[in-house]
């Protein structure tokens, strides 16, 4: 069996539905459609990269992210700046490539900024702005950075909501590193548990019949039979 790895959304959408997991993302049997709004953020993720990191002027349609673009260039002044920084970690909680073999973990920030032993980690939202923000994410994001900047000490993560032009965000400091692998890692648990039983029962939602790929399934709106490990 290959090896286990997994990130923030893929452990999400396990928790959404196991079996469209196992196939678009474990199988890979079946692709995930890309929709407007993924395209539309990845547009918007790489204007802003080159915004930061080249001083590219934004394309046209995205010029309100403009003054956002300017706090950050704006806060990055005598501190070091990284853009779409990939991150990865092993079991052991250890530093690693992204794409080395015992790589167990991966992360991607959209903008990173050091000064010190204080970092600031920012993640681009196009969507709606949510009045429940996902602590989770934000704690997952600054355990990693934490592990890959041994000498920070404080990081603050946060969503850069850029339809509305707001910034949320949180403060972790190293010391919260145990306290948040420790609410990780039944989540993870329960991923490796479906893998070594192979079974992966399909969770039934509003997704289902016009949002899912997975035709396999009895609950898709597409149903092609006969595959589908649901149970009564």
């Amino acid at each position: 069996m290959k090896k286990f790895t997994w990130s923030y959304s893929s452990l999400t959408s396990f928790e959404t539905c196991p079996f469209r997991w196992w196939k678009t993302k474990w199988t890979k049997e079946v692709a995930e459609p890309q929709t407007e709004a993924t395209l539309w953020g990845n547009r918007v993720h790489k204007a802003l990269e080159d915004r930061l990191r080249r001083k590219t002027p934004l394309p046209e349609g995205m010029e309100q992210f403009e003054p956002i673009a300017r706090t950050l260039l704006r806060h990055a002044e005598n501190a070091r700046l990284e853009c779409e920084q990939k991150y990865a970690i092993n079991d052991r909680f250890q530093k690693t490539g992204y794409f080395d073999k015992d790589v167990w973990l991966r992360s991607i920030a959209d903008v990173v900024i050091t000064r010190g032993d204080k970092a600031f980690i920012g993640d681009y939202k196009t969507g709606k702005m949510s009045n429940v923000p996902d602590s989770a994410q934000l704690q997952l994001g600054a355990a990693v950075v934490f592990v890959h900047k041994p000498w920070v000490k404080q990081i603050t993560n946060a969503f850069i909501w850029l339809r509305e032009g707001k910034i949320t965000s949180e403060t972790y400091s190293r010391e919260d590193l145990p306290e948040i692998w420790q609410k990780f890692m039944p989540r993870v648990q329960r991923i490796e548990k479906a893998l070594e039983q192979n079974k992966f029962i399909p969770r039934p939602s509003g997704l289902c019949r016009a949002h899912c790929p997975v035709t396999s399934c009895v609950h898709n709106g597409n149903y092609k039979g006969p595959e589908s490990r649901s149970e009564e």
